[in-house]
């Protein structure tokens, strides 16, 4: 698809312009401002540069539609504001910042993303239209896409910036040895400890930087409509300063778990906040003072693991202590039973025959079809997931679905069936509109899916393909790495940990597949036909089940019994600071 496309074409910063094309959220924004120019109409001026209306609020409204596909539509609107507006503040900070580092950017880099962009396009008309649609000309375009590749260079020079020392992968290493990298040398897992860490101090350096850009900016002439929406203090609790942009981050987080219950999530929001900064103070009271210029999170964060490595160097403990550990915890050190195997499985598509079989079982279906039966006929007839509820969809607006289906939905009558059979990249649907609310835009409605299914004679011939690769994987002219350029198989890895019991890491539950590993001979190679599909396999190794003795694990059992006291300590304290409604 034009979509999948394009978004292989962008680089990770640049995705945000993607969605400008995408979203109907915004659409209506445009026309919303058209008479009054909003190209020119001022939202404000920050450290002497303007920043339109136009800017701003779609800037906004990309952001508000990026939170609202992770959070759901239950945001509440005033709290996104704040959040959307001071990110908008943050953009151009960094724009500012671009600028000082004298961070420049080619015609030849804009144009290759131009050039992406126009690719997810059937043509130049349509291309235009998005233009259009979304307020935007091809050199507003391209001014965003140059400021896009200004950021991204201002990350990567951030980046450059840190170093991380020898003895702080030790440290980390040590930290996390038996857990997080399960016993592995330190030289298997160097450098994604180097990574971890780089990411984290740049994430440090830029918050500092920021907090510093944010205190030294000249906000002048900003709209009234923003008034609400610019960073102050929201509340103060034990001396520490609160502001409605960290308060407003932490409601949306809480709207999750409230259901999207706005007062409740506020109240939550406050109580945790209030917990941490009485957990901050905990560790100050042990000598653990907060790095300035951070973010209250980061404060947190960085003061609990400070506080946590405290705890860790205050357990005390004898060997009979870690010996009962080792007992109470045996199950963490006893080896079980696993098997180590190359997977590969491929996949079986319906040929054009099979698609015709689905086709016309759909139209069959179609001439027996009525408003009154169709719910029954959906449960009995359906390959879609709807189908125990009757076929039902709910209520939609445009946008939620495929093209075919919503154009059909869309232009159907309501209260009746959709006179032909539509296909989408899903297979066949009937559609039964039940109602449609112009108001709204919004229709409701049910369908059957009938999905094109590979018939015997598709999956006979597939597999004399299978049977191909399992001659040249035994004769080692190619190798399961190989497979991975054969168009058919989705999937070819090494998997360790595949217990007796079926379960394949990576790949859920197969009884049949992990009996078929275990009852195989080493480095033979096997397959087996798994519902439509075929499963090629290859057992390289087997563990089999064996207890543990103390004395082999005396290190691990040492990390683990300083780890879970500290955890024991750090959640007592935790507990203490627990903000409690009178």
């Amino acid at each position: 698809m034009a979509i999948r496309k394009f978004r292989k074409n962008m680089k990770p910063v640049i995705w945000v312009v993607t969605i400008l094309f995408f979203i109907t959220l915004i659409a209506g924004f445009a026309t919303s401002f058209r008479n009054g120019s909003p190209n020119s109409q001022l939202a404000f001026k920050l450290n002497g540069k303007k920043v339109t209306m136009m800017e701003a609020q779609r800037s906004m409204a990309i952001m508000s539609e990026n939170y609202k596909r992770y959070l759901g539509p239950t945001i509440d609107s005033e709290t996104m504001n704040v959040i959307a507006f001071n990110e908008v503040i943050n953009r151009n900070l960094l724009l500012d910042m671009g600028d000082k580092l004298k961070v420049k950017v080619s015609s030849s880099e804009i144009n290759e993303q131009m050039n992406g962009i126009k690719a997810a396009f059937p043509d130049k008309d349509q291309f235009k239209n998005a233009l259009l649609s979304q307020g935007y000309t091809t050199k507003t375009l391209e001014k965003e896409i140059k400021e896009n590749l200004i950021l991204q260079k201002v990350s990567e020079m951030i980046g450059a910036e840190v170093k991380v020392t020898t003895e702080e992968i030790a440290d980390n290493y040590a930290d996390y040895k038996y857990t997080m990298f399960q016993g592995q040398p330190l030289e298997n897992v160097q450098a994604q400890i180097e990574q971890g860490l780089k990411a984290q101090k740049a994430a440090e350096i830029y918050a500092k930087e920021m907090t510093k850009a944010r205190a030294d900016m000249k906000l002048e002439d900003l709209d009234r409509s923003f008034d609400n929406y610019i960073e102050k203090e929201e509340f103060e609790f034990d001396g520490i300063k609160v502001t409605n942009v960290e308060y407003a981050k932490r409601v949306l987080n809480s709207l999750a778990m409230t259901k999207g219950e706005v007062d409740e999530a506020k109240e939550l929001a406050k109580t945790s906040i209030e917990s941490e900064i009485k957990l901050l103070k905990s560790a100050e009271a042990k000598g653990i003072k907060p790095e300035a210029g951070l973010p209250l999170d980061l404060q947190v964060a960085n003061s609990v693991k400070e506080l946590y490595t405290q705890l860790k160097s205050d357990v005390k403990y004898t060997e009979d202590d870690l010996k009962e550990f080792f007992e109470e915890n045996r199950l963490n050190y006893d080896i079980q039973k696993s098997a180590t195997a190359d997977i590969a499985i491929l996949k079986v598509e319906a040929t054009e025959g099979d698609d015709q079989v689905a086709k016309v079982k759909a139209e069959e279906l179609l001439k027996k079809l009525t408003p009154e039966n169709f719910a029954e006929m959906a449960k009995g007839n359906s390959d879609g997931p709807s189908a125990p509820a009757g076929g039902s969809l709910g209520t939609f607006k445009k946008g939620d679905m495929v093209k075919p289906f919503e154009d059909a939905a869309f232009t159907g009558k309501a209260g009746e069936i959709y006179p032909e059979v539509v296909k989408t990249q899903f297979g066949y649907h009937l559609i039964f509109v039940q109602e449609k609310n112009e108001a709204d835009d919004t229709v409701t409605a049910s369908h059957i899916l009938i999905i094109p299914e590979p018939s015997e004679e598709t999956l006979a011939s597939k597999l004399e393909q299978v049977s191909q690769i399992v001659a040249d994987l035994t004769n080692k002219t190619i190798t399961f790495a190989d497979l991975k350029n054969e168009a058919a198989v989705v999937f070819s890895e090494k998997i360790d940990g595949i217990t007796e019991e079926g379960y394949i890491p990576g790949l859920g539950y197969n009884e049949e597949l992990a009996k078929s590993v275990y009852g195989s001979e080493l480095d033979k190679v096997g397959f087996i036909k798994d519902q439509k599909d075929y499963i090629i396999y290859r057992k390289d190794s087997q563990i089999d089940e064996k207890k543990a003795e103390f004395s082999e694990y005396e290190e691990q059992v040492k990390s683990d019994y300083i780890n879970a006291k500290a955890q024991e300590a750090l959640k007592e304290i935790e507990l203490s600071t627990k903000v409690t409604e009178n």
